[in-house]
């Protein structure tokens, strides 16, 4: 399928991030017999976990429906883990509402802060796949979902994969997809695009969206979203 990177769409995007809400990555990732999922720099430094804000994990194996595994998760200060089996899991992340100040950014709406200059909604979605499920490219209902489109169980390093990004269920034109904070290529008309894989193990692509709210709250929404899969050998 043909993709294209527009320099002055990605630029655009990157400039328009809220600081404190697209500088550190949600990501869920297996280790041993769990699923683990994590917050900070995936790749480099990992941060503590506000397990507060974690408001679901959600698990589906096989033809039945996903449930919310998130009372079963072992809390640590860096960490949530949670039973691992799942074809496909997803965390969503409440970060709240942020404000930026003259004296730097605060956790609180912008109705709470006098001197904002400008107010967004937080919301974070980590998703996991396992790319031998036949469910693995069906969507799990996030509000903000990458999907794949094909057969990623086959796809190596080095390889090309073709993603979907999709906004409350309809696919999203004109969103950046990236790796590493490296914006990668925009989603054309069916919500589509395709990516070069990087990593020999466990890549995880990202994708963040901005909409108007406009209430006393908040100016905009940011969401963010992941999706972390194992690279075929």
């Amino acid at each position: 399928m043909p993709w294209k990177i527009l320099p002055q769409a990605i630029a655009w995007a990157c400039l328009a991030m809220p600081l404190a809400a697209s500088a550190h990555d949600l990501w869920l990732e297996p280790q041993g017999d769990s699923l683990v999922l994590r917050y900070g720099h995936r790749g480099g430094e990992v941060l503590d976990l506000d397990a507060s804000k974690v408001k679901g994990i959600r698990c589906k194996r096989g033809e039945s429906p996903a449930k919310d595994v998130r009372a079963s998760s072992v809390t640590a200060p860096k960490e949530l883990r949670t039973p691992s089996g799942c074809d496909i899991a997803s965390a969503f992340l409440d970060g709240g509402f942020w404000s930026l100040t003259p004296d730097g950014e605060k956790n609180l709406p912008k109705d709470k802060v006098p001197d904002a200059v400008r107010s967004w909604q937080s919301k974070q979605y980590a998703k996991w796949i396992d790319v031998r499920s036949p469910a693995a490219g069906a969507p799990l209902g996030d509000e903000l979902e990458i999907v794949p489109v094909g057969d990623l169980s086959k796809v190596h390093q080095g390889d090309k994969a073709t993603f979907r990004v999709l906004w409350q269920g309809k696919p999203v034109t004109g969103a950046i997809l990236a790796i590493d904070h490296k914006p990668l290529g925009e989603t054309d008309a069916a919500g589509e695009c395709r990516v070069k894989v990087r990593a020999p193990d466990v890549e995880s692509v990202s994708v963040t969206l901005k909409r108007p709210l406009g209430t006393p709250e908040a100016d905009t929404l940011t969401a963010e979203a992941s999706l972390t899969f194992r690279v075929a050998k």
